[in-house]
Formats: structure tokens, sequence, C-alpha cells
């Protein structure tokens, strides 16, 4: 900071000068009688200078200051009646989003049908995105940092799928919008968990500025983030910031049992004790978070991305690029840990449309009935075969028995 201010001074000083020189061959002034003042002059330049450098910084001071104080005054007010009716929406069938989109490639019919499946069930509202087919990408399409050769159709296709969603949402008048894949799995009690989100969201402590009016009356989980992973395949976290985690309760957090092991070392690392396992989730700045099975986004990290991966370069799958970029401190991001979306598979071909049976799927694999998910306590996939059994001719038996011959 001070060699900011220094910098700043120097090349003040230089243009001061600069117009002295350029004053005194006006007047036709020897060098010499120059050489006599020039002391005098740039000492009080100096002054002048370090005096309005000085006063900028205590400004700038001064309003960081007035922000913390604002920030510190926001996390420690009583929860608003604003908070409570803004977690609310929560419940709604968008999770409190603008809304929630799914991607599938068209001939994925039967992803299509458990999407539908699960969203009359549990009470949710999905819109088909269409899945892209990379090798119907115009080559003039691609940013630049030509990936081709380096990355696989199928990637390239996943990438513009994701970049659809993005416009989508700038295209409208939402304010934020969740994207999953067509293949996740849920908490049979998604609604409450989103709904404590939300409450922590609002009290967000990693926030740079407290909320602004417009958020605290319409944004359910703020406005100050790009994007907000809640279905990661996998993670790790920016150590070196481990006192902006925010921890808190969820009784539908998965058991330790379910958690898988990178995710529960992770959990351990950001400060959550393993007697907690089943009873907190947390939410940490993004740092690494692989896959785009399930986030949500803003309309500024909707514009951010569409800068970052498609007018201006793409280097990587779109899940890596992302990485990059929260890395490199272009994209802000939030994570919620253990995720609240997670895989559905089947161990065969048809868990992935990205990777050919040379890539290690040899077969169908099991059936969906037979299939799993990681992080979930009460898996949705799992419960609707449940919700929906029936045993029609054991009921009648029951309840409407057959009447005997000497009865007729």
């Amino acid at each position: 900071m001070i060699m900011k201010y220094v910098s700043a001074a120097r090349h003040n000083m230089l243009q001061v000068i600069d117009h002295i020189v350029l004053y005194l061959k006006a007047r036709k002034r020897s060098i010499a009688q120059a050489i006599v003042v020039m002391p005098m002059i740039t000492t009080i330049v100096l002054i002048i200078v370090t005096t309005k450098l000085v006063m900028e910084r205590n400004a700038h001071k001064q309003m960081f200051l007035q922000n913390q104080e604002s920030l510190h005054n926001w996390l420690n007010s009583s929860i608003s009646a604003d908070t409570e009716r803004l977690a609310k929406t929560a419940l709604n069938k968008t999770l409190g989003f603008g809304e929630i989109v799914y991607i599938s490639m068209p001939h994925r019919t039967d992803r299509q049908d458990a999407m539908v499946l699960m969203s009359s069930l549990y009470d949710l509202k999905f819109t088909k995105i269409d899945g892209v087919n990379g090798s119907t990408i115009a080559e003039k399409a691609i940013p630049e940092n030509k990936v081709r050769g380096r990355m696989r159709d199928s990637e390239l296709g996943c990438w513009r799928a994701h970049v659809n969603a993005w416009v989508r949402l700038l295209e409208s008048d939402m304010d934020t919008m969740l994207i999953l894949e067509d293949d996740v799995d849920f908490d049979i009690n998604i609604h409450k968990i989103f709904a404590r989100i939300s409450s922590q969201m609002q009290r967000n402590k990693m926030r740079i500025k407290p909320p602004t009016e417009y958020e605290k009356q319409n944004a359910p989980y703020g406005l100050d983030w790009d994007i907000m992973h809640v279905g990661q395949c996998s993670d790790y976290a920016n150590k070196k910031r481990i006192d902006l985690v925010q921890e808190f309760d969820d009784p539908d957090a998965p058991t330790r049992k379910q958690t898988k092991d990178s995710y529960a070392s992770m959990m351990e690392v950001l400060g959550v004790k393993s007697s907690d396992f089943g009873k907190k989730r947390i939410i940490s700045p993004s740092w690494g978070p692989v896959c785009t099975m399930g986030y949500a986004i803003t309309r500024q990290g909707a514009q951010r991305m569409l800068l970052n991966f498609s007018y201006i370069s793409l280097i990587a799958p779109i899940d890596i690029d992302i990485i990059l970029k929260i890395q490199e401190g272009k994209l802000r991001g939030y994570t919620i840990t253990p995720n609240v979306f997670s895989a559905w598979r089947v161990d065969g071909s048809k868990d992935s449309d990205n990777i050919t049976p040379e890539g290690g799927f040899q077969d169908e694999g099991k059936s969906n009935t037979e299939g799993w998910s990681e992080n979930i306590r009460n898996s949705a996939r799992r419960h609707m075969v449940d919700a929906l059994q029936l045993s029609n001719w054991e009921d009648y038996e029951r309840l409407l028995p057959p009447k005997n011959s000497k009865s007729q």
C-alpha cells in the first residue's frame, strides 16, 4: 500500500517538474536559474502531493471501517421478519430461485421421465433445456484457445448447453436460476434444506457488503455471489480462508456412513467435528468444486460466466474452467457441503453421455431400483419407489373380501 502512494507521488511530481521545465523554456530562463528554484519547488510539490494522498488514504480507510461496522451491525442484528419470509420462499416449487432448469440430451427420455416423476412427487417445477451435440457446434462459435482437438465433442456440447442456460436467465427478468443435470438425486426434505440454506445465506458472514434493500425484500439467497455450488461430485477447500466458513444446523444432513470420505475429510478440515456429521452443513467460499451437477447462478454470475467462457476463452471442460476462474478470483462462489444434489448411479453406460464404452463402461449396469447416490440422507429416487408401491389385490382381499356363494 505504501509503495502504491510513493509511486503515485513520484508520478505526480514528475508531471509537475515537466510543466515547470516547459514554463522556464517558454520564459527563456537558463538551466542554471531552473536548478536554483527546483529544490524549493520540488519540496512544495512533494508536500502538496503527499498531503493529498494521505487524505485519500484516510478517506478510503474511513469508508472501509464504516463498511465493516455496517457488516458487523447487520450480522449481529436479530433475525428480521423479512429474513423469515424470504426463507419460506424455498418452500415453493422452484425452491426460492427464479427457475429450476435441467439439462438433458434429447434422446435421454429415460432421464427426462425420472425428472418429471420426481418433480410431481416432491412439489417441484423443473424446466428442460436440451443438451447439445458438440459435433454440431460451428468452429467459429467456439471461443478463443481452440479446444476442438483437446476436448471431446461431448465436453463441448456440455459447455454449450450450460451457456444456453445462462443466456436463458439473462434474457428473462429473473434474478437467479438453479441449474441441474438430468441424473440428480436429492433428499425428500429438499424444501426444508433450502429454507435453512436461505436463512444462512441472508446472514452470510462471507459478504463483502451488507445486503441492499432490494436483496432484503426479494432475494432468498442474497445476490452478492456469482455461483453457488450445491451439486459438486468432488471438492477441496481453500485452507487459507477457513475463517470464512459458516456452519449451521441441518437435521437432514447425511450421516457419516452416507457421506463420501472426501467430503468427510473436507468438512473436518473446515472445522466440523465428526460427532456433528448428520447434524451440520457448512457454507464456504468455493475453491475446487468439480462437476456441474447442481449449481445456482445470479444475473451477475451469468454475465461474468458468459464473458469468461464464451466471449473471452474456453481452455478446459466447463467445470474445470469454472474452478480456474474461481481460484483466479474472477468469480465469487459459495459452496454448500455436503452437497444437496448427487448423481444417481447404476454402474454402467447409462451413467454418462460423456464417456464411451472404451472409456470404461461395458454394459448398461444395474436397474434404477438397484442404483445408488452419495451424501443423501433420504433419497428421493429410493423413496418414490416405495411411495408409489401398490398391492391392489391384497387391498381388495383385506378391505373388500369376496362374498361366499351361500351369501350370494
